[in-house]
């Protein structure tokens, strides 16, 4: 009987089918793995672009001078929330000091997505808005009143006073996810 030295053609290719297939698998794994990868950046930068915008929103709402002490002053109007097209525009007149009368109109465009725009507070803001959010972002905003109501619009005939007590925004992310967020106002 003779020794065999090396391998045979039959062991030579069950090594290699065995590596194709190992091959394969692996790249499929790997392919796998960087398409989670990415959805899982795509989510994180949407929760980080959200985040801004909620930051944004509460900075600007920080802004917003105090209401004076008793009801029978009347203040000039600070907040207003007008339906717009196929969404809302959320108007705020805050103190500033880019402006040399010390105010300026800071309005949010809330349809497809939203928009941000500011000027001085002699005119209402207008022209082209700064995106926030795309428009597969859906943006709600609403108010509540002194008697506990909420209302879409402000100011409301029915709200009673003239002072809103807090601002909710509602975000319809895509995916259908619904974030809200409440600000008490000054």
């Amino acid at each position: 009987m003779r020794r065999q030295l090396g391998m045979t053609l039959i062991e030579i290719l069950v090594a290699m089918s065995l590596l194709a297939i190992l091959t394969v698998m692996g790249y499929r794994a790997f392919g796998n793995l960087l398409n989670a990868r990415e959805h899982i950046m795509q989510t994180g930068e949407r929760w980080v672009q959200l985040a801004r915008v909620l930051r944004r929103v509460e900075a600007d709402l920080q802004r917003l001078p105090r209401q004076a002490a008793s009801e029978q002053q009347q203040p000039a109007l600070q907040l207003q929330l007008q339906p717009a097209g196929q969404g809302q525009q959320l108007l705020l007149r805050l103190a500033s000091s880019r402006y040399p009368d010390g105010q300026e109109y800071v309005q949010y465009r809330a349809a497809a997505g939203l928009g941000w725009l500011a000027g001085p507070a002699t005119t209402p803001p207008d022209g082209e808005a700064l995106p926030l959010l795309a428009g597969d972002y859906r943006v709600q905003w609403r108010v509540l009143a002194a008697n506990g109501q909420w209302y879409p619009q402000w100011p409301a005939a029915a709200a009673g006073s003239p002072h809103p007590r807090a601002l909710e925004m509602r975000v319809v992310v895509p995916g259908d996810e619904t974030i809200h967020r409440v600000w008490a106002l000054p």
